[in-house]
């Protein structure tokens, strides 16, 4: 494979292209490792601030009160995006769906507990716990391979 950089000063953000004859497992590979490690942020609200967030920083996304809310270790900030727009910006960043209501961070899984009937309770590293929807429960077993 050949490798090029080129500096462009009307390019603020980077931009990755591949050209090649045909759709390769290493083609797929390069995709992914580009989208996993790209920087995406998100703006979130507390109070009158605005911060800025690393993705692999929060535990879970969840809307309350007809609000969206993301959840870190010791924080909760109010996110200005549905949470539809947050599942696109985040699927490769690990964030799975488990509700309507709901986006998880599987990097910060701590445990699945399949003991209750019908659902799935999620713990989380910082042990909070969450359930699995009942509509969800299959695509997490699939996400999971069980």
């Amino acid at each position: 494979m050949d490798f090029e950089i080129k500096i462009d000063e009307n390019f603020k953000l980077p931009k990755a292209v591949v050209y090649t004859d045909k759709l390769t497992e290493e083609v797929l590979r390069l995709k992914s490792f580009v989208l996993e490690n790209s920087d995406n942020i998100l703006l979130a609200y507390l109070g009158e601030k605005i911060k800025i967030l690393n993705p692999s920083k929060i535990y879970r996304i969840y809307t309350e009160d007809s609000k969206v809310f993301a959840e870190s270790i010791d924080e909760k900030f109010q996110i200005k995006k549905r949470i539809y727009q947050l599942e696109d910006d985040l699927k490769l960043k690990k964030f799975v769906r488990i509700s309507n209501s709901e986006l998880i961070n599987l990097n910060l899984v701590d445990s699945f507990d399949l003991s209750y009937s019908g659902t799935i309770s999620v713990i989380m590293k910082n042990k909070s716990r969450t359930f699995v929807s009942r509509r969800y429960v299959k695509k997490i077993k699939e996400t999971l391979g069980i």
